[in-house]
């Protein structure tokens, strides 16, 4: 990017990139559903205006990354810059 996108040089940004979906296998939103996806999407743009990156993880799913994908095409989102996708694994003993 150029100086005019940053004319102060390097700035800090917030990035938050372990998120879980009410997709995900655990989570307390309530279930995947419309007004719960509805509530969720509109926390999200909520966030202080220093959050520009979120990672959407599911644990090993992309069902919540893809559904939060389908809001950004929509027109929604716009004040995040970047959304990855993480994958979680989850074990019960280390070895």
């Amino acid at each position: 990017m150029s100086s005019k996108h940053f004319p102060k040089g390097s700035e800090w940004r917030k990035w938050d990139l372990h998120i879980h979906t009410p997709c995900s296998i655990v989570q307390d939103y309530g279930g995947n559903q419309s007004e719960i996806w509805e509530r969720f999407i509109t926390d999200l743009e909520s966030l202080p205006a220093e959050f520009k990156v979120i990672g959407i993880n599911d644990y090993i799913f992309l069902d919540g990354y893809k559904k939060v994908l389908e809001f950004r095409e929509k027109g929604r989102l716009k004040n995040i810059d970047l959304i990855l996708p993480v994958i979680e694994l989850r074990l019960d003993k280390f070895a």
